[in-house]
């Protein structure tokens, strides 16, 4: 849906080049704090807000993003992280059941549906059997960022003035994991660039093959 380059772009034109995080991921440090020893993908890592989130409280992270401009800036403000250049819509380069636990923060809504399900099934390779996916993704009540505008290619799938973009409703939500154990599944508001954010935040687990 985007290439290398729309990412570059988006990395460079940024004004503020420092990742800042609120504390979403407080909610399950009960879940964090059972991979003290192994290493948590942030998969879309963007700048790094989560892996500095991460990092900060002792967490060994591999950060992972398309965007070499995201991962050289995330690099400059933590400089201790280990990061990997990958294109999340294709094999991801791990290993099978090898992690324990994946986060996912606002990076899985950009794909068509068929897409999105090999990344799930992807994700659901790489995790070890009752391994975790933490996530955000837009929801379809995120209309300050486009939710139900632009051209819709599916549903609840757009192009807006952004670029493509994928909303979840519950349903979908259900629909989408259903492969994976569903543990909790919330509608939340949050504050990211100036404006209210309605997203989807859930935690699924591995039940294994």
């Amino acid at each position: 849906m985007y290439n290398k380059k729309f990412w570059n772009n988006i990395y460079k034109s940024i004004i503020v080049k420092k990742p800042s995080y609120d504390l979403w991921l407080n909610r399950y440090t009960n879940i964090l704090e059972k991979c003290k020893d192994e290493e948590i993908i942030d998969l879309g890592a963007g700048i790094g807000a989560d892996t500095l989130y991460l990092s900060e409280k002792g967490y060994k992270v591999i950060s992972c993003d398309y965007s070499e401009e995201a991962l050289n800036i995330l690099k400059e403000s933590i400089p201790e992280a280990k990061t990997v250049q990958m294109d999340i819509s294709k094999t991801l380069p791990f290993e099978n059941e090898s992690i324990y636990i994946i986060i996912a923060d606002l990076s899985l809504h950009y794909f068509n549906d068929e897409t999105t399900k090999n990344i799930l099934k992807e994700i659901k390779r790489v995790l070890k059997p009752n391994g975790y996916l933490i996530g955000r993704v837009n929801s379809v009540n995120d209309f300050n960022y486009g939710a139900g505008s632009g051209k819709e290619i599916e549903k609840n799938f757009y192009l807006t003035e952004e670029g493509y973009k994928r909303f979840f409703s519950e349903e979908d939500i259900y629909c989408y994991f259903r492969e994976f154990i569903i543990e909790e599944c919330e509608e939340k508001s949050v504050m990211k660039y100036g404006n209210e954010k309605r997203a989807f935040e859930f935690v699924v687990r591995n039940a294994g093959f």
